[in-house]
This record gives C-alpha cells, sequence and structure tokens, in this order.
C-alpha cells in the first residue's frame, strides 16, 4: 500500500508539476501579449520619429516600473536600438535569437533561456511591429520577465504538492497499521508458532483467536502440533538408540554415498582415522578427510562390487593402526544402492600381540634351548662316563649349576615381565612417598663386590630429600638392572655413576647410570628396550644375561607413569636414564 501510495504521489506530483509549470508559461506570455500591445504603438512612434534616446529612457523607465525587460530591436539588421537592463553599444546581433526569428517569421516568439546580458534565466515574448510609414523601420518588440518568480511558484506548488502527498501517505500507514492490527496478534503467534515447530517445540497449542477467519487456521496448525510432537518424540526414541548402538561400537563405521562423500561416522572411526577428521567429514569426499591409499582403493573397489571380502591396511597415524575393513551396500527404504557402509576393526593389537608371540617363543626357545642343552649333554656325559673322576665330576656339575642357575634367571625374568605386562598391574600397584636415596645406597652396596673384582667404582650423587612415589622394590630392581648392566659391559679401572636429580621444568625425577664402557652403536638404540635384543650376542651370553633386564626396567618405568631414555657414545660410555613423574 505504502509504495503504491509512493508511486502515485510521483506521478500525480509529476503531471501537476508540469501542468503547473505549462499553466504559468501561458498565463505569462499571455500577460507579455497584453503588454506589447499597449507599449508597441507608442514606441514606433519614437522610432518613426527617429527619437532614440527618449525611446531608450522610456523603456528603462517602464522597465524598472515594470519589472519586465524591453528590449526593441531593428528588425533588418537585428541591431538592438534600445533596451531597459544595457547598454545598446555593447549588446551583440539579435537576429540568432530564437524568439526574434519566430517574431521575424511571423510567430508568437517565445523562449525560456539564460541570458548573456543580465545573467540570469528568462521568459522572453517577441512581436513584429511594422513601420508606421513608408521608408520607417520594421521593429521586433521583445519583453521578457525573470524565471526566478516563476521557479519560487514552482517550488510553492512543490512543496504544497509534497506536504499533502505525505499526509496522504502517513493517513494510509496510520489506515493500514489500524487494520493489520486487527490482526496482527494472532499472525504473529502463528507465525511464532510456526517457527517453533520448524524447530521442534510442539508443546504449546495456540489459543482461539478473537478474528473468525483464523479460527480454521489455528485449529489447523493445533492439530499439526500434536501430531508432529507425536512423531518427534517416536524419532527422537529411534534416533537416540541408534546414536547409543553406534557410538558404543568398538568398530569404527563410515557411511558413505554414491560419490563417496561421507554421510556418517562414528566416534571410533574418528578415533581410528585422527582426532581431527571428526565433526569436519559430513557432506565431503572421503579422498579429502582420509588420505591413505589403503582405504582409498578399498572404497573404490567396494563402490563397484556388492560383496567385498575383508582387507586389511595401515592407517598413517601415530600410533600406527593396523585395520581390518569390510564393505557392505547402503540403500534406502525402497531398497535402492545410495552408497556404502565402512566397517572398520582395529586389530593393531591383535596383530601386536601375534608378532610378539610369535618373537617371544623364538626368543624364548633359543634362549632356554642352551642351558637345557648344556644341562642335558653333561648329565649324560655323567651318565655314561660315571663319577669315578672327581675332579671332572665336580666340573660338570659346576657347569650344569651355571646352566641352571641361568635357566631359573630366565624364567624368573619372563615371569616378571608377564605380572608387568598384565592390563591392571598400574592400577593395582602400591605406591608410597620414598626416599631414593637410601634405595641407591642399597643397590650400590648389593654390587660392591662385583665392580670391585674389575677394580670399578661405583660412586652416586643422589640428594638427601629426594623424595618419589614409587614401589621401592620395584625401581630397586630397575636401578639394579641398569647398574649390573654398567658393571658387566665396563672395561676395569673405570667408573659408574648413579644420579638423581629433579627436573624443575618438567617436574620430573631422573635416575641415572653412566658408565664408561665401549658404548652402543646409533643403530641399535632404538631397540635395545626389547625383549632378548642384544648388540653382542656372543659377549651378552658369556657375561651371563638373560636378555630381559633392560625390557622390565622399561616396563617397570611404564607401570609408575615414566619413560627410560639411553644416551651412547661409542668408545666413551652410555647414560641410560629412568624418568619418574
Amino acid at each position: 500500500m505504502i509504495a503504491i501510495q509512493l508511486l502515485v504521489a510521483i506521478i500525480f506530483g509529476t503531471h501537476a508539476l508540469r501542468s503547473a509549470r505549462a499553466f504559468h508559461h501561458q498565463q505569462t506570455v499571455q500577460e507579455l501579449s497584453r503588454l506589447t500591445v499597449l507599449l508597441r504603438d507608442s514606441y514606433a512612434e519614437l522610432v518613426k520619429a527617429g527619437d532614440i534616446q527618449t525611446l531608450d529612457r522610456l523603456i528603462k523607465q517602464h522597465g524598472r516600473e515594470g519589472g519586465i525587460r524591453i528590449t526593441v530591436i531593428d528588425q533588418e539588421d537585428g541591431r538592438p536600438l534600445a533596451d531597459s537592463h544595457g547598454d545598446v553599444a555593447t549588446m551583440d546581433n539579435h537576429l540568432g535569437r530564437p524568439e526574434v526569428r519566430m517574431a521575424i517569421n511571423g510567430q508568437t516568439g517565445t523562449a525560456n533561456r539564460f541570458s548573456d546580458s543580465v545573467l540570469i534565466e528568462m521568459m522572453y515574448y517577441a512581436e513584429f511591429v511594422p513601420a508606421r510609414s513608408d521608408g520607417g523601420r520594421n521593429i521586433i518588440l521583445r519583453t521578457a520577465v525573470p524565471m526566478t518568480e516563476v521557479n519560487a511558484d514552482l517550488r510553492r506548488l512543490l512543496g504544497t504538492l509534497g506536504i499533502a502527498g505525505l499526509a496522504v501517505l502517513l493517513i494510509t500507514v496510520a489506515g493500514v497499521y489500524i487494520v493489520s492490527r486487527l490482526f496482527s496478534d494472532t499472525i504473529s503467534t502463528l507465525s511464532h508458532r510456526a517457527t517453533a515447530l520448524a524447530a521442534g517445540d510442539a508443546h504449546h497449542p495456540i489459543e482461539e483467536p478473537s478474528a473468525r477467519e483464523l479460527v480454521p487456521l489455528v485449529q489447523a496448525v493445533n492439530d499439526m502440533a500434536g501430531q508432529l510432537h507425536d512423531r518427534i518424540v517416536q524419532l527422537q526414541a529411534n534416533q537416540h538408540e541408534h546414536e547409543a548402538i553406534l557410538q558404543s561400537m568398538n568398530s569404527g563405521v563410515i557411511a558413505l554415498d554414491l560419490d563417496q562423500r561421507v554421510v556418517r561416522l562414528n566416534r571410533s572411526a574418528s578415533e581410528m582415522l585422527g582426532s581431527h577428521v571428526e565433526g569436519l567429514t559430513k557432506g565431503r569426499l572421503l579422498q579429502e578427510v582420509v588420505r591413505n591409499d589403503g582405504l582409498n582403493r578399498f572404497v573404490q573397489s567396494a563402490m563397484h562390487e556388492h560383496a567385498r571380502q575383508p582387507a586389511e591396511f595401515r592407517l598413517r597415524s601415530d600410533p600406527e593402526t593396523i585395520v581390518q575393513a569390510m564393505s557392505s551396500p547402503l540403500t534406502d527404504a525402497e531398497g535402492r544402492r545410495v552408497g556404502i557402509l565402512i566397517v572398520l576393526n582395529d586389530v593393531t593389537a591383535i596383530r601386536r600381540l601375534e608378532s610378539l608371540r610369535s618373537d617371544f617363543a623364538a626368543n624364548v626357545s633359543h634362549e632356554l634351548r642352551t642351558p637345557i642343552t648344556n644341562i642335558k649333554g653333561y648329565v649324560e656325559t655323567m651318565l655314561e662316563v660315571g663319577v669315578d673322576d672327581a675332579e671332572q665330576a665336580q666340573r660338570f656339575l659346576d657347569i650344569i649349576k651355571r646352566n641352571s642357575d641361568r635357566l631359573a634367571a630366565i624364567v624368573e625374568d619372563i615371569l616378571s615381565l608377564a605380572w608387568l605386562e598384565q592390563p591392571g598391574t598400574r592400577q593395582s600397584l602400591e605406591r608410597e612417598p620414598t626416599l631414593l636415596a637410601p634405595v641407591i645406597k642399597s643397590v650400590v652396596t648389593q654390587f660392591e663386590n662385583a665392580a670391585h673384582a674389575k677394580r670399578i667404582t661405583l660412586n652416586t650423587n643422589v640428594p638427601d630429600d629426594l623424595q618419589v612415589l614409587m614401589n621401592r622394590q620395584l625401581i630397586e630392581q630397575a636401578i639394579a638392572n641398569y647398574a649390573s648392566n654398567a658393571i658387566k659391559y665396563s672395561p676395569p679401572d673405570t667408573t659408574i655413576t648413579i644420579t638423581a636429580i629433579r627436573r624443575s621444568d618438567q617436574d620430573e625425577i631422573e635416575i641415572a647410570v653412566a658408565d664408561q664402557g665401549p658404548g652402543i652403536p646409533r643403530e641399535h638404540l632404538p631397540r635395545i628396550f626389547e625383549r632378548f635384543y642384544r648388540v653382542d650376542k656372543a659377549r651378552s651370553r658369556e657375561l651371563g644375561g638373560t636378555g630381559l633386564g633392560l625390557a622390565i626396567v622399561k616396563h617397570i618405568a611404564l607401570v609408575h607413569g615414566g619413560r627410560v631414555d639411553v644416551h651412547s657414545t661409542v668408545g666413551q660410555g652410555s647414560i641410560f636414564r629412568l624418568i619418574l613423574t
């Protein structure tokens, strides 16, 4: 309504303004025409008499009194003879003026234009006045009024029209507002209710409106809200049930459409593919989200086959994850294929356990075979040759005892390692605040004789007040394993130093055992804490090690929430660290 009113006001105002301008123009021309009739005879007589000075003085007087411009122009040469507002001597030829040309041609000469003489816009009226006698001059009598008055009248008219249009517009707005308020409350309520329904809120019915025309609409909305509420409740229950099942699955589930865009992804899949994937994948291509050749090849094959054999591949993650993938078609309610469903099972632990089991079995059988073979061989020898030679029998028994001790040590270390690797060990481990100095002193006392036998000096540097939350027996065993290895592999006349410090920047306790032994080549350092891993296998067995000591230290650190570290330089020695939090 407001737009229509504005359009009508503009059209009406434009038309009225044009009509007013035309009316003013006509009125002005008529007034100038009447004025010309009154003046032309007296001016013609003066021109006939040749009294141009009197003519000029009279024209200036009439111009001042009437507020108009009067000009008498010689029709033959176009030279102004007299002018009420200027000096004719300085004025140019007027034959080129449009109103003058029209008057010469016998027409009523009118024109609206800017005057170069008086420097304002003027409305001109020119009329041809013939000579009074033979041989006399034909003249053009031109009168003009400034357009400032006409424009002022038009501006006043425009203001009046604007006020009138604004009044009509305000009346229209007020009328529309009053009428619309009769329905606005109900319409607003319906609008808010519809918005609430779209957002899933179907709990609050709308009261019956006073406007009878809207009653059926309100009833329909209320009925729709009730039905929608029942359906939303059912859908939410089903969705929560499906979501709980999906998110509780240990298997990763990825739903893809036919364009391989992600439709759904559960928590397990996000964890397998990487934490950055969650919440960023819906609607995106799987290849954009996960850049894994194995998974992408599997998806490509599954897209073109209705049945797909399980595939196994590695995901690029830290740590590396091995997954087994299976696929099945994804169909809609009508049974049409709309995508595929990928199920990922994390088999990393299974494959790691299989590898560990295989390696452990191979290493254990290899480590146990040697002492068992030695024991069996020497017992068989004694049974065959007898024990008459007491010295020979004693030597055989010593060998059997050493191999039995080695076999017992391997079994003991295997049992310790198995206990440390149990999932609940860390949670059930008893720990208490303990001073480190007495623990390290106990280790030094334990290995004093072995160190003295090789002329090795044991030094300690441990603050007396350094305390850590730990299981004393396990920590003492870990430090003892470090010290035992240092004594075994260090040459005579060297020093082994055991230190303990608190790292203030990380709130950690670092226990370090530094030796001056042969050192460990760099390529062996990443595997030095693996079970049965030996840098020099022949020398290790000669020194009597089981190959499990450092692995036990590593797992002791892990059950305390810590870690192990080693730094070694060939020919200069090694530093083994046990770091506890």
